[in-house]
């Protein structure tokens, strides 16, 4: 059984929209592409329960993926923690 992933989308009106789902591979190069190539696209798209959900990256304030992917993009600041 592959791992579990959460993914918490946080909209721009403050909505939150939370999701469970499997590794979608064992290759933490390929992860990073995938991630780069939604980052790159104008929507998310993301299949939940057998449909198909559409989402406007416009609409998104920020992503936030549980646990982290093994492989992260270039640019990214690691050790951080979140403060109040």
């Amino acid at each position: 059984m592959k791992p579990i992933k959460h993914l918490y989308l946080h909209f721009a009106d403050g909505q939150r929209l939370a999701l469970r789902f499997p590794q979608q591979s064992d290759d933490p190069a390929e992860v990073a592409r995938g991630i780069r190539k939604q980052m790159e696209s104008p929507v998310i798209s993301i299949e939940v329960d057998g449909d198909l959900l559409i989402i406007p990256r416009a609409s998104i304030k920020y992503l936030q993926i549980s646990p982290a992917p093994m492989r992260m993009p270039e640019t990214t600041v690691l050790g951080a923690e979140l403060i109040e």
